[in-house]
């Protein structure tokens, strides 16, 4: 009798316990949710952030706020999400440095990016451009390769910074085509692009936000894209894939993401939350501004599926082409 009742005890607390909790979740969010955008305010995440949040915040009821938390290539920022409390109220606005800095400072860093952090939603996507100066020679990714090959160590190509995307452009570029270019990074692909303008460079790749104004103004030329097809805003641009460099399709990707632990119910309130956001005309027609197409497919397994091909994809070019920052 007595261990009867000790295990209707036992089963009452379980109910009251999977009530409490499921009232809880029921009751998300309530209070702030934080953004942390792991880089400076002003470029195109930090936007991003800003643009989804205002939306976000009128679907859930509870005002979001952005966070830059800038530093270390990324990392600064990304620690401390995957260190916050896994209760839904600390996100990570990722984008493609998630997938790259694990292979770059593998054993010196604070996280594991595949296991610390869930995804939520992919938010969108952004072809990048291989850029010339108009007096290059070279007027197509084919010509290119074979100028690189003829004349190997000449040929300079720009970056946003060692172990940058734009840098992993440039490496993946000459491993696709067995040549090597000379490496030229900056502090930031914005100033790049500013001295591939002025005929300091030859090539670089780069988004076309970045290099707009420098492209409308003619002093630099789009030769190829790395967009699965033509970009509607370049028709007359090939993919590098039309150019036979198939590796070469990639897209520049931004999403949420979120500390592992975090109960699955918050992870999918805030999917299904971002999913409604995302299907607003004003945050398509904005995004568009950004030189990004709002993601098609919105649900966490679709983000998981771009993280797991770039995680595996720079992991085998940094190794293979040994790049290292020390």
């Amino acid at each position: 009798m007595k261990q009867f009742k000790q295990l209707i005890s036992m089963a009452a607390c379980s109910i009251v316990m999977s009530l409490s909790a499921t009232s809880v979740y029921a009751a998300y969010p309530e209070k702030p949710i934080k953004i942390v955008v792991p880089y400076s305010a002003g470029g195109s995440s930090d936007l991003m952030a800003r643009m989804i949040g205002d939306f976000l915040s009128k679907e859930i009821g509870q005002p979001i706020v952005v966070e830059n938390r800038a530093g270390a290539g990324s990392m600064i920022g990304t620690a401390f999400v995957a260190e916050s409390a896994p209760d839904g109220y600390t996100m990570l606005l990722a984008d493609v440095p998630f997938t790259i800095v694990p292979s770059l400072y593998a054993g010196r860093i604070k996280y594991n990016a595949k296991n610390d952090f869930a995804p939520i939603a992919l938010l969108g996507t952004s072809p990048m451009y291989l850029f010339i100066h108009p007096a290059f020679a070279g007027k197509t990714p084919q010509e290119l390769a074979k100028l690189a090959k003829q004349s190997p160590g000449t040929i300079t190509i720009g970056s946003g910074g060692n172990g940058s995307f734009t840098h992993m452009m440039a490496e993946l570029f000459m491993r696709e085509t067995n040549t090597k270019l000379v490496h030229v990074p900056y502090k930031g692909a914005a100033a790049a692009i500013q001295d591939l303008a002025g005929g300091q460079l030859n090539v670089s790749f780069t988004s076309m936000p970045s290099a707009a104004a420098f492209y409308q103004a003619g002093k630099i030329v789009p030769i190829a894209t790395s967009s699965p097809e033509r970009h509607p805003d370049t028709p007359n641009v090939p993919t590098l894939k039309e150019s036979g460099f198939e590796g070469m399709t990639i897209q520049s990707w931004w999403g949420l993401m979120i500390p592992a632990k975090t109960p699955k119910d918050i992870q999918v309130k805030l999917n299904e939350a971002m999913s409604k956001v995302l299907k607003e005309p004003v945050i398509k027609e904005r995004m568009s501004r950004l030189g990004v197409e709002v993601a098609k497919q919105t649900d966490s397994q679709t983000l998981q599926r771009f993280l797991e091909q770039d995680f595996a994809r720079w992991n085998t070019l940094i190794r293979e082409a040994n790049i290292s920052l020390n």
